[in-house]
């Protein structure tokens, strides 16, 4: 099935206008997707803010007013009225949370200058010198209420892993088009409908379904994108994915910049969406998923229609040879297939052992990159600027990846990125405290070593799992992935017991991750794998392709002297 299958893409052509309108057009999804994965970033930010104090309520521009440290305003209001406490850093500030308590609007003094504090009662004044609203200030978000924040957060990680694994197995049972443009249709009318929160419940219920969907999205157009290349245009596609979802999180922090709003920004972010409707016209389904569930009619048609974009003719004697192909590689039902289901992923030896190793990639890849991006220190500045500056560096982690993958391989790239973001991570505990810069240089280091795992290990994986249950495997290790990011805001609350023990449980993790890779087998140079008996015989399917290639090259080049032999006779 695999030879007459690349026969037929040699003839349709590897990479004509079909594939390149295609893997445009996918590609693109991942832009609003950024969007949308680090919106939270702006819709959940969280500004300075005070008590509302007593004598302040009936002064409506103060009410809507932050004032400045320097302004005689905050200054007659605020000393006196609102206590001091000591914040992380060792420096005093008014207190966020706690008020002086009054009587008939005045302060009680007592006899001993002491003074009776209590939570605040009229709510809280916010600093709009940055963020405009967001849903810290629209539903109270603070103090006794500031875990709702990270819940929402948590929410929205739970939702990526939800809709990892469904759509997974959706996309491997009913195809990767319709899976596609279902979630397009549904994330942007969720998307739109939670700028209209009520309610904070209804808020999180939306974000559940929103980060379901939207993870839902990039994965199966990434793996659609895969099935439609050819393997020498895998890494091309992985980069400019990663370059685009990259792109998204620039554009989220121009968009946040201009519109400081969180409701009109999530109805801005949704906007992409509606354009990729338009979708349902021009990406086809996968000819490789359709041929290896049987259904060839369809794939005839997929086949013929790239043979038409491509400007290439294709001989009927290839349909026939597919169709033969198919009888002879009978399985368990009348088509030669099967029903296949997350038991196989564990059933055999080689993908047992692949699952396995995958997914705990993904968890420490997912908890080390968002560990880092967490719990590094906000940058001086303005905050709008500081994310677009952080969202471009990993740029460089494109160029990195992309530069490196089809000249060393797959598995060495990831291997050396984990090992270096492991040894500068754990280098950091034995960084002097007042030696803070080289810490900072060194997490950085970290960052961008993971940051080139995130670019080159989806292409990988997708690579490892065959086709029968690619799009079940990738949703499975996305999920493990996503347990990963829930769960690095805790690494961090290891602090509090020693400073260096986040970044050196980062660093411990990542360097066990980059030697664990080892037992992965390298897939640059092998063709996609369709069944899962190539996975495990994927030994003999490098081998039987290397033979295939020398028998191309040698088809090509008698090809070649017989050109030659006759122009010599013809000039003759």
């Amino acid at each position: 099935m695999e030879n007459s299958y690349r026969r037929i893409i040699r003839e349709v052509g590897e990479f004509g206008r079909f594939q390149k309108t295609a893997a445009i057009c996918l590609a693109v999804l991942a832009l609003p997707h950024g969007m949308h994965c680090l919106s939270m970033a702006f819709l959940g930010a969280l500004p300075e803010h005070h008590c509302r104090l007593p004598a302040i309520n009936t002064s409506t521009s103060a009410i809507d007013d932050f004032p400045l440290l320097s302004s005689p305003y905050r200054q007659d209001s605020l000393n006196g009225s609102i206590p001091l406490e000591m914040d992380s850093g060792g420096e005093w500030r008014y207190s966020r949370c706690l008020q002086f308590n009054f009587t008939d609007g005045l302060r009680v003094d007592t006899d001993n200058r002491t003074f009776q504090v209590q939570h605040c009662t009229d709510g809280w004044v916010y600093d709009r010198s940055h963020y405009g609203t967001s849903i810290v200030t629209q539903f109270d978000l603070v103090c006794d209420r500031a875990w709702l924040r990270e819940f929402a957060q948590s929410v929205h990680m739970l939702g990526f892993s939800f809709g990892a694994i469904t759509s997974g197995a959706l996309s491997d049972r009913y195809g990767r088009r319709p899976t596609l443009l279902w979630c397009i249709f549904l994330l942007f009318t969720f998307s739109v409908a939670s700028a209209f929160s009520p309610n904070y419940i209804v808020f999180v219920i939306l974000k559940f379904v929103l980060g379901a969907v939207n993870v839902s999205i990039y994965y199966t157009a990434f793996v659609l994108g895969m099935e439609l290349l050819d393997h020498s245009k895998h890494t091309m596609f992985g980069m400019c994915m990663y370059l685009f979802l990259v792109l998204g999180y620039v554009g989220l922090g121009a968009f946040a910049y201009v519109i400081r709003n969180w409701r009109k920004l999530q109805l801005a972010i949704s906007a992409p969406f509606l354009l990729c409707l338009t979708y349902w016209w021009l990406l086809p389904e996968s000819p490789r998923w359709l041929i290896v569930t049987g259904r060839m009619k369809q794939a005839k048609r997929v086949i013929k229609r790239a043979a038409k974009m491509n400007q290439a003719d294709l001989p009927d004697k290839l349909y026939h040879e597919m169709d033969c192909d198919l009888i002879q590689d009978n399985g368990d039902d009348k088509n030669g297939r099967r029903e296949h289901n997350l038991l196989d992923l564990v059933r055999t030896p080689n993908i047992r052992k692949n699952t396995l190793v995958v997914g705990f990639t993904w968890f420490v890849m997912v908890a080390v990159y968002f560990g880092l991006s967490l719990g590094s220190p906000d940058l001086p500045g303005d905050p709008y600027v500081n994310f677009i500056i952080c969202s471009s560096l990993e740029i460089v982690a494109v160029v990195v990846a992309w530069s490196t993958m089809n000249r060393w391989g797959r598995k060495p790239p990831v291997i050396a990125a984990f090992i270096v973001a492991g040894v500068s991570c754990a280098a950091t505990s034995a960084v002097p405290k007042d030696l803070w810069r080289v810490s900072t240089g060194l997490a950085m280091v970290g960052k961008l070593g993971v940051s080139v795992t995130y670019a080159v290990f989806p292409v990988y994986s997708a690579e490892v799992f065959p086709t029968v249950v690619r799009n079940m495997g990738i949703g499975t290790v996305s999920m493990i992935g996503r347990a990963g990011g829930i769960l690095a805001p805790f690494v961090a609350l290891l602090g509090e017991y020693w400073a260096p023990l986040p970044l050196l449980t980062f660093g411990v993790l990542s360097f066990l991750n980059g030697v664990a890779i080892l037992a992965l087998p390298e897939t640059l140079g092998v063709p996609l794998l369709n069944t899962l008996e190539d996975a495990e015989n994927l030994k003999g399917l490098r081998e039987k392709n290397s033979q295939n290639t020398e028998k191309i090259l040698s088809e090509e080049l008698q090809k070649t002297e017989k050109i030659e032999i006759y122009d010599k006779i013809t000039v003759l």
